[in-house]
């Protein structure tokens, strides 16, 4: 009967690789300052050095792909943007901070438009410089502006607008080209998922050759179907099999096609089309990623069911998978289903709850945990020891005269 593992990133993390948003940030930063490229100097930009050590053996880079990564992240806005926001700890951040920079960007363009037009259309010779006022100060939204060279600033903090993404008829700008901005912004996130893609592969791919440590591969030996949100085939690789099914794409620098974005079109953007392509089901469908899920169990709602979540944070960025796994669940007509939610501390098992009750809403959580149907486990315990190998096949039914 199905056990089924759905992964994020803190599976991953559990092995030690440096997968993590600080670890990406902080060993970028430090190639594109520094000549070093020993396996001790690149990963002392993180905290992580001796654990690492602990796990893996130390290995060579690819220094040609390390000079090409130099060359995309110098050039890279939306990178060069992310390096500076130093309050950002953790991928889902990071998403929230695209969706963030999207609204205020677009949002901006109103204040502006409404400014630089305000009379009609404008001859090429007299686009005007104006003052910060005519974005009402916003500090926030004239640097991230500025961050992806929408608008520049002189010595006396005039700024003006980059003609570039002006529509031009005749002699004349006559309003502001959002299309241009939007295709430039997607451009830029697509050169940045080719710096994610490297940085994976020469930075976190060559562990699993280098792995030092005994891993009990038995451990997961009956899960029939791996889902990850990761992009890396750390399960495949580390436990056997070929069971991993890549949600949001996997790291290939030559395919280019991992899902990176926001969850949902903010509810109070102005023009809701210039944000679709930085969706993920967006980009799902674009790019034909596996977005079916665990449709393909929707035949089999007789039989027994193990869902373990391990290393996911259960974030409302994912809102919708989770709800598919909790929807599919309550409709099933079999009665020996299972939850499980594997946390590593205390503190994290709260924050998970949390999560779910924000999604799921009270009646739900109470009702599967009241049904022990959702339970909590902690990662190396005997008790995911023993849900991971109990038998949850279908029991057959005996009558006394047969017996």
């Amino acid at each position: 009967m199905p056990k089924i593992l759905i992964t994020g990133n803190g599976f991953d993390l559990n092995f030690r690789l440096p997968t993590s948003y600080t670890d990406f940030i902080k060993i970028l930063n430090f190639i594109e300052n520094n000549k070093k490229t020993d396996f001790d100097s690149i990963f002392s930009a993180t905290d992580k050095l001796q654990s690492i050590k602990e796990y893996y053996k130390p290995f060579e880079f690819d220094i040609k792909k390390i000079e090409l990564l130099k060359e995309e992240v110098s050039n890279n806005l939306w990178y060069q943007f992310f390096k500076k926001e130093y309050h950002i700890e953790s991928w889902i951040d990071f998403e929230s901070k695209i969706e963030y920079v999207l609204t205020l960007l677009f949002n901006s363009l109103e204040y502006i438009r409404r400014h630089i037009f305000s009379s009609g259309s404008i001859h090429k010779s007299g686009l005007s410089l104006f003052k910060p006022y005519v974005l009402d100060n916003n500090i926030e939204m004239i640097e991230v502006l500025k961050s992806f060279k929408i608008i520049s600033e002189n010595q006396y903090t005039d700024l003006l607008f980059n003609t570039n993404f002006l529509t031009e008829k005749y002699d004349f700008f006559i309003d502001i080209n959002e299309e241009k901005i939007s295709n430039m912004l997607k451009s830029e996130i697509i050169t940045f998922k080719k710096i994610f893609n490297y940085y994976f592969e020469i930075f976190v791919l060559p562990f699993y050759e280098n792995i030092i440590t005994s891993i009990d591969s038995s451990s997961f030996s009956r899960i029939e179907k791996h889902f990850t949100f990761n992009y890396t085939p750390t399960f495949d690789l580390l436990f056997g099999g070929n069971k991993t099914n890549y949600l949001h794409g996997r790291i290939d620098s030559s395919a280019n096609n991992i899902v990176l974005g926001i969850n949902e079109v903010p509810t109070d953007a102005l023009n809701k089309k210039y944000f679709l392509p930085f969706t993920k089901y967006f980009q799902k469908l674009d790019n034909c990623t596996d977005y079916n899920f665990i449709k393909e169990y929707d035949s089999r709602k007789k039989s027994n069911y193990s869902f373990f979540f391990f290393g996911h944070s259960l974030d409302k960025s994912d809102e919708d998978y989770i709800n598919e796994v909790f929807n599919f669940v309550n409709k099933l007509t079999s009665k020996r289903n299972k939850i499980i939610i594997i946390y590593h501390n205390e503190n994290s098992k709260s924050q998970l709850l949390i999560n779910l009750l924000d999604i799921r809403g009270k009646d739900d959580i109470l009702n599967l945990m009241k049904s022990n149907v959702l339970i909590f486990v902690k990662s190396n315990s005997t008790e995911l020891d023993k849900e991971l190998n109990k038998d949850i096949s279908r029991k057959p039914r005996y009558s006394a005269n047969a017996l």
